[in-house]
């Protein structure tokens, strides 16, 4: 068998592999922390990008409405929405706040953060918010593979976190070519990771 039919043939079975198998999940058990649920001064949830302009992701999505749960369990004392927009406004947290109220949850238990862009950002700016209110310790919503580096950037902050993924996440339901994407998701944390681990970028 020549090279590149070999390569084509392993391309093949990876992606294979990649669809019909939990090989995405398997790899990327590293990089879930999922901690005992306990309560905390607030909930923080980290938004998770836009599916196109003005229509929020299915990662923000299933982040916001486990972020509503944990708070109505009285995990915390605040309800804080952290994210931006690079397409300028609403900001995906000034978008899930909207959309707490509309469903009923009171303003001043909202707290928004709208100026991160990224979760080096997240970390920042949620952490200038938690001095201002004079809070310590947060529930940190996201998605499952991104928990290990939204806690060891919120940790190295100086905040208490408790890392909570999302249970039900996409992560583990993604089916057809959406696994595809999971899995460019996946990479992409494992580089990004790495890159802050060697303090390269933000």
């Amino acid at each position: 068998m020549g090279r590149l039919k070999l390569i084509g043939l392993t391309v093949v079975v990876l992606i294979l592999a990649v669809l019909y198998t939990p090989l995405i999940q398997t790899a990327a058990s590293p990089l879930i922390i999922k901690d005992q649920l306990g309560k905390a001064d607030a909930v923080v949830v980290l938004s998770g990008g836009w599916e196109g302009k003005g229509k929020l992701g299915k990662s923000t999505l299933e982040r916001y409405k486990y972020g509503l749960k944990l708070f109505q369990k009285g995990y915390g004392k605040y309800l804080l929405f952290s994210g931006g927009n690079l397409w300028g406004t609403p900001s995906e947290a000034q978008e899930m706040a909207q959309m707490a109220m509309s469903e009923g949850f009171p303003l001043e238990s909202i707290i928004i953060e709208g100026n991160s862009e990224s979760t080096w950002e997240n970390a920042l700016f949620v952490k200038k918010v938690l001095l201002e209110k004079e809070l310590q310790s947060i529930v940190l919503v996201t998605s499952p593979y991104h928990t290990l580096r939204a806690k060891t950037m919120f940790q190295d902050k100086g905040i208490k976190v408790i890392s909570a993924p999302v249970p039900d996440s996409e992560f583990y339901q993604a089916d057809g070519l959406d696994r595809l994407r999971i899995a460019k998701l996946v990479g992409l944390e494992y580089l990004k990771l790495a890159l802050y681990k060697m303090d390269l970028t933000k």
